[in-house]
């Protein structure tokens, strides 16, 4: 019995304990085990750690970099670079990789997905050709960040994918950030638009009130839902072709983008429909006035020829006119109002914000639902207190 006992447990041990042997036996050694390359195999000074390739014979030193353009120390997108490294075949040789393993490095930055076009072994070479992809738009805009000058001083170098750059002693490459000939026609039509609408507000309807019964030769007050919107719209195009202009890329409006056109949309739209509501008030009760007059006056009997005179309706009365652009938008009939101030200055506020945000990090803003509650509130409010205003002659 004490026998039969023994051996199961004895069973049950090398059952518990075999899938931790097992497991350690198939476990490979590390390719980089062994003991410190010593010697031609030790990588050279302030090379960086190849972890997990199979004991380099010699670590890579990029020693040249040439582009295609006309100036071979200028790179940017659409550029082919040539680059020259020393003990590149013994390398691969001896960790057995490939050269498609390899990736491009600039300013340390790894151009993730960006791999060579070609290699020449016997030469020590390869070619990459700078695209700007999904996978390498992080890196790209690293790159690009706060372009503050058209070109940027870079280093170049190459390294195993998912590891460290080798050492280079390629320095002192252009990097094209911004495009001369169209940063100036951006600017060119930026100026030109702004200086543009300008015009038409001043001299058009174009950011005014409906302005029905101003007087001639008098323009209507500007509207503050309307400067909303377009302050919106002229930003957003903006920074898109900004955008576009550097990166490339298409698809960069985002759900925050949508959401404040949506509100300068919705608020000019609500203001319109508040004023045509006021207006269809007063042509309504201007009738009922004229009716009772023409009534009382049927009634009563006919005057002296010399005293009579036709009953005549009283006339509508005559919308505002403007005082100037801030007087305008931020004031009713009574002066100053808090709800037309508080609209004006966080609309600013979140247009400068846009505005670094988008020169810093080279894509759209992305709000959070709580800044975006706090400008639909601002609207709504602006909206709320706008439907008693405007009693005594002011609208929008």
């Amino acid at each position: 019995m004490r026998r039969t006992l023994a051996s199961c447990l004895v069973a049950l041990g090398v059952a518990v304990a075999w899938p931790a042997l097992a497991a350690a036996q198939d476990t490979p050694e590390p390719l980089n085990a062994g003991p410190p390359a010593a010697g031609d195999n030790a990588p050279a000074p302030g090379a960086a750690p190849d972890v997990g390739l199979t004991k380099p014979a010699v670590i890579p030193q990029i020693v040249e970099a040439k582009s295609n353009d006309d100036d071979p120390n200028r790179i940017g997108l659409g550029h082919a670079v040539d680059v020259s490294l020393k003990d590149l075949p013994a390398f691969l040789e001896s960790t057995g990789m490939r050269c498609e393993q390899l990736t491009l490095f600039i300013n340390d930055v790894p151009i993730e997905g960006l791999t060579p076009d070609s290699c020449d072994l016997a030469r020590g070479r390869t070619r990459f050709t700078l695209v700007r992809d999904e996978e390498s738009a992080a890196a790209w805009r690293l790159l690009f960040t706060e372009p503050w000058d058209f070109t940027s001083k870079v280093s170049v170098s190459v390294g195993p994918r998912g590891r460290l750059s080798w050492p280079s002693s390629v320095e002192g490459l252009e990097l094209v950030i911004l495009p001369k000939i169209l940063v100036i026609a951006y600017f060119a039509g930026l100026g030109v638009s702004l200086l543009l609408g300008i015009w038409l507000a001043r001299h058009t309807a174009l950011l005014r009130d409906r302005g029905e019964g101003v007087a001639e030769g008098m323009k209507a007050p500007y509207s503050l839902a309307r400067f909303q919107l377009a302050f919106w719209l002229y930003l957003v195009i903006a920074a898109y072709v900004f955008i576009w202009m550097i990166t490339g890329e298409l698809d960069t409006i985002t759900g925050s983008v949508l959401a404040l056109l949506g509100i300068g949309s919705g608020t000019a739209l609500g203001a319109a429909l508040i004023d045509q509501g006021k207006d269809e008030a007063k042509d309504a009760k201007v009738a009922a006035t004229a009716e009772t007059a023409a009534t009382g006056a049927a009634a009563e009997p006919a005057p002296a020829p010399a005293a009579a005179a036709a009953p005549t309706a009283p006339k509508h009365q005559k919308s505002p006119v403007t005082r100037g652009f801030l007087k305008d938008v931020l004031s009713d009939e009574r002066g100053i109002s808090i709800h037309r101030f508080q609209l004006f200055i966080w609309t600013l506020v979140l247009g400068v914000i846009f505005c670094t945000v988008v020169f810093g990090n080279l894509e759209m803003p992305q709000f959070s639902s709580t800044m975006l509650g706090l400008m639909g509130i601002s609207s709504g409010t602006y909206l709320g207190l706008k439907m008693p205003e405007g009693n005594t002659g002011r609208r929008e």
